[in-house]
């Protein structure tokens, strides 16, 4: 299968890892601007700065015409767009007549604006599996839940000492919330290490900790639980849709609420052969089911079976004659 994919390039999110791991099971060219040095201040990305990468054909605003002059010869089966927090425009969505799918990741955020979006697409792809039922309802169009992953090339263990007891790779937020108050508890009752960290710095920290810390934002299934879990940590995280579909509570991970959550950080600091199990598992659940590998197979699959694919015959004469 031969896909366009389109997001802003940024080294760190799902668009990136999701790039790199549909090279490997189809041909695929990326398409798109490069994160501005701007967002990266504003984000305060500086960090992982020397990690951008522009895409394939770099453009600030996508179109037919550019993709025809920039990658001439290539002709794909399917249009992918990737949610990766910088919007940009793209005119190719209303010029070219073939399929076009959407991956969108914080639908938790911004539902109303999702659905416009997801409007202008055949397929939908949506990492939180609570709106997937909405979206079918309200749009008509094929839409399919398809959540977060790990890259086990990054998230991994590694070989450092544990000097935490419980350890949290988070941005502080200006206003006190849901995270902040549960992280101040735990700070009462263990050693916690909290850091703003990327990539393979992330990984490395979090493995610096006995135990790894996941609170929502609001209700989603981040990218945080599935890389804990990869890096070979007990992960102790809040109930959100969708997370029992996939993990075990006790055999995979933890669970707690705000009545348990101080009591199950006892229990798991002070039984390492319980939490030492656990860890094994999760992270044995994650290479085997939740990689971006995975994630890609399961999109490849999904759009080569969708009804509404054109053939490559007529899918090159709709491109051809934009």
């Amino acid at each position: 299968m031969n896909i366009l994919m389109l997001y802003t390039a940024i080294p760190h999110t799902t668009g990136r890892y999701l790039e790199k791991a549909l090279r490997e099971v189809s041909t695929l060219r990326s398409c798109g601007p490069t994160v501005s040095e701007n967002v990266l201040r504003a984000w305060d990305l500086g960090a992982i700065s020397s990690r951008v990468r522009p895409h394939d054909l770099p453009c600030e605003r996508v179109s037919a015409k550019d993709v025809r002059e920039g990658l001439p010869g290539f002709r794909p089966d399917w249009i992918l767009f990737v949610e990766s927090g910088v919007w940009f425009e793209m005119p190719i969505l209303d010029e070219w007549a073939g399929p076009k799918a959407c991956y969108l990741i914080d639908t938790h955020l911004f539902p109303a604006d999702h659905l416009v979006l997801a409007s202008r697409f055949d397929v939908v792809f949506l990492a939180q599996k609570a709106y997937v039922e909405i979206f079918r309802e309200r749009l008509g169009l094929p839409v399919y839940w398809l959540p977060l992953a790990a890259d086990p090339q990054i998230h991994r263990p590694w070989e450092v000492s544990e000097t935490f007891d419980v350890a949290i790779c988070s941005s502080p937020l200006p206003n006190p919330d849901r995270r902040s108050r549960r992280l101040a508890r735990l700070g009462i009752h263990c050693s916690l290490g909290q850091k703003r960290a990327f990539l393979e710095e992330m990984a490395r920290f979090l493995s610096s900790a006995k135990l790894l810390f996941n609170s929502a934002v609001k209700d989603d299934l981040n990218m945080r639980v599935f890389e804990s879990m990869a890096i070979g940590k007990c992960l102790l995280t809040d109930p959100v849709p969708g997370l029992l579909d996939l993990f075990v509570p006790d055999v995979d991970l933890v669970l707690y609420d705000d009545v348990d959550l101080v009591d199950k950080l006892r229990f798991l600091l002070g039984h390492p052969e319980a939490r030492e199990r656990i860890a094994a598992s999760g992270r044995k659940k994650i290479l085997g089911s939740h990689t971006y590998r995975h994630r890609a197979r399961s999109l490849v699959r999904i759009l080569s079976d969708n009804p509404g694919v054109l053939s490559k015959g007529e899918e090159h004469a709709a491109y051809s004659h934009v």
